[in-house]
């Protein structure tokens, strides 16, 4: 049989993902859609309309053509029912609302985030319902901090639309905040806002939170050092708030990261842990039944603990189909089982398809499931001890290669020395996840419980002195950076090459090379319009001012603040190939003169109450740092031909400049509603 007929489920899932990716970038028009739906039930029935069963068995791949349009059709249909579900309609204006916290709401370093359900807004007397979710960030105080779920606030705010990626190459927020069902946001002020009611309802989130934060108690009584108290809670049940900034970057640029979310490594080591015990509980077998049943809730259970986040809820599909394959005397068909979990979970929530968690979960899977057997042959090792070491070499091989496109365009970096990483990670978190079972179960034993809890201290301790030497060692990691387009072609390099390790056809190698070939010259393209840079970029930020100038591999940064500027740009510094950056310090105005051009950048009170008869003719004048000087006092003093405004300057302030800009003559470009400003020499003059 082939690939597609022993993984039926694998169809179906193609045809939904194209369905929801469609509906992402496309607009079906509703007689498309109808016209599609009519093609899918009549290739579904047209096999059913001859009588010879030999034209209708050669037809039957019509009926499965069919069946994948259907489907099509509903990933399309359940993607435009979840964003009907987060339409906000009520935006850019300033109302009294009712809203309920659904979540448990977030400290942040200012303020509250409370996941919202706005329930509606009264427009006079009249009360008008929404039932639209919102994030909403509240100003940290004793009030705030006391806000649960279940609470119901009255407010007045003006709800707003996340802006997206203000800065080329920049974080899209609106898009990210889209994907997790909120497509507006507000923040209010201490005496905007008053708690209205309470609601008590029950949910399995709620028992969720219940049981997370009774192991968490639990781990209290170790009294751990708080990094070791962070990796366990992350490590065991997807606790990540208690991690900080820098262990966080110890374990991404070692490479073992992966270990810190709970996925199938965690569940996998817990099924093991439920087959042990149940073999010796339940050795007859008759009572197989009761062990499969025991062995699936518990695993429910481990996942409802740590939240049901994607890459649980898959391995726990995908063990719990295993069990019952197990308990049926079935083998099961691991792809498949794959395909399952995932079609079950898009069902569920379509956007989970654009989770960064949830795309390098399954290519993990798959290229573990894949590559590893193929890696591990490659070498033949008849010691027991030097077998495990290569099969743990080949699995963190072959995740790594099916991860790396996603974390090449993701992140942007590669942690050199992952398999050292892994060496110790893998084998010391698997010891944790038992040791931390353990002490969970023996915990109302105190003096049984005192074992493996001292053995936690010296597996945390051992955990974190590894990975954060690992990340001193030098050239820790190497920064890359893929386009989309990158990314596209380096996974069909992967997808010629797995079949050509399949079925070692020249045509399948000669795909490889020339998609590879294809993949260079890319990389040679974009150093090709590097050679040819110059440019002058304003960065957006509402704090500090970042101006840009650059010419071929080399640009300076006039900035008041480096590290913000590195943060704000460093991926746009990536995609063109640029060196690192010469800073040059905004202790003040500046003013300088770049490929001809005159540029003027204000961070101070220069001009203030300053009068001149012949103004100051510049190119560009960007005013930066918030100030707020006298629209018509300053361009009494400077006569530029664009005028910019940083982010941080107030609406208000940048509407006065704006209209005098018009009166003048002056192009007036605004960052705050426009993003940065770039402007490439080479095509247009001012």
């Amino acid at each position: 049989m082939s690939f597609l007929q022993c993984t039926p489920f694998f169809r179906l899932l193609v045809s939904l993902v194209c369905g929801i990716v469609v509906f992402q970038y496309l607009e079906l028009f509703s007689l498309t859609r109808l016209v599609l739906l009519i093609i899918a039930v009549f290739l579904m029935l047209i096999s059913f309309f001859f009588q010879q069963s030999r034209h209708a068995y050669r037809l039957r791949w019509l009926f499965g053509a069919g069946v994948m349009v259907l489907f099509f059709l509903m990933g399309y249909f359940i993607s435009e029912r979840k964003q009907q579900q987060t339409t906000f309609t009520q935006l850019d204006e300033q109302s009294l609302f009712v809203g309920s916290i659904k979540e448990s709401p977030a400290e942040k370093e200012n303020s509250i985030v409370c996941k919202m359900e706005v329930e509606g807004k009264y427009t006079g007397a009249q009360f008008v319902k929404m039932n639209s979710p919102a994030l909403v960030y509240v100003d940290k105080d004793s009030a705030s901090l006391c806000l649960k779920k279940g609470d119901v606030l009255l407010f007045r705010t003006v709800f707003q639309r996340p802006s997206g990626a203000i800065n080329p190459e920049g974080f899209d927020y609106a898009k990210y905040l889209a994907n997790k069902g909120f497509r507006a946001t507000a923040y209010l002020k201490t005496q905007e806002w008053r708690l209205f009611a309470h609601r008590e309802e029950f949910s399995f989130a709620d028992l969720a939170a219940t049981c997370s934060r009774k192991v968490l108690k639990m781990y209290e009584t170790l009294h751990l050092p708080k990094d070791q108290y962070a990796v366990l809670a992350a490590l065991t049940i997807g606790y990540k708030d208690a991690l900080d900034a820098e262990l966080r970057e110890d374990f991404s640029h070692s490479g073992a990261m992966h270990i810190l979310a709970v996925s199938g490594l965690h569940v996998g080591v817990i099924y093991l842990i439920l087959q042990a015990v149940f073999a010796l509980v339940f050795r007859k077998s008759k009572w197989k039944f009761i062990s499969t049943v025991f062995t699936v809730c518990t695993l429910w259970v481990y996942a409802f603990i740590t939240g049901l986040p994607p890459s649980v809820v898959r391995a726990a599909t995908m063990f719990s189909l295993v069990a019952v394959g197990l308990a049926l005397e079935r083998k099961s068909q691991i792809y498949n089982t794959i395909s399952v979990s995932a079609f079950v979970i898009l069902l569920y929530d379509p956007n989970l398809l654009f989770d960064i968690g949830f795309q390098l979960s399954y290519c993990a899977v798959i290229g573990i499931v894949w590559f590893q057997p193929k890696i591990s042959s490659l070498i033949y090792v008849k010691s027991k001890g030097l077998k495990w070491w290569w099969d743990l070499t080949a699995v963190s091989l072959a995740a790594q290669i099916a991860t790396l496109p996603l974390a090449l365009y993701y992140f942007h970096q590669f942690p050199n020395y992952f398999l050292l990483a892994n060496y110790i990670a893998i084998p010391l978190s698997t010891l944790i996840i038992y040791l931390a079972v353990a002490f969970i179960i023996l915990f109302p034993v105190s003096w049984l419980a005192f074992i493996p809890g001292f053995l936690l201290k010296s597996m945390l301790w051992l955990l974190n002195t590894s990975v954060g030497y690992i990340h001193d060692l030098p050239h820790a990691i190497s920064i890359c950076y893929l386009n989309f387009f990158q990314l596209i072609l380096l996974f069909a390099v992967l997808v010629f090459f797995s079949f050509y390790l399949e079925n070692k056809k020249y045509l399948s190698l000669m795909a490889t090379l020339c998609v590879l070939l294809i993949f260079v010259l890319s990389h040679v393209f974009v150093h090709h319009q590097t050679l040819q840079l110059n440019q002058l970029v304003v960065y957006a930020d509402r704090k500090y001012t970042h101006v840009d100038v650059i010419s071929r591999y080399h640009h300076r940064v006039f900035t008041t603040d480096s590290t913000a500027a590195s943060m704000s740009a460093s991926n746009y510094w990536n995609s063109m190939k640029l060196h690192n950056p010469a800073f040059e310090m905004l202790n003040s105005s500046c003013f300088f003169v770049f490929q001809g051009k005159k540029i003027l950048i204000l961070t101070d009170n220069l001009l203030h109450r300053k009068t001149t008869n012949i103004p100051i003719e510049t190119d560009f004048l960007i005013i930066g740092n918030g100030l707020k000087p006298r629209a018509a006092e300053l361009l009494s003093c400077v006569l530029p031909k664009i005028c910019i405004t940083n982010q941080g300057i107030s609406s208000w302030y940048v509407n006065q400049l704006k209209t005098i800009c018009r009166e003048k003559g002056i192009r007036f470009y605004s960052i705050a509603e426009q993003g940065a400003f770039i402007y490439d020499f080479k095509q247009v003059t001012p």
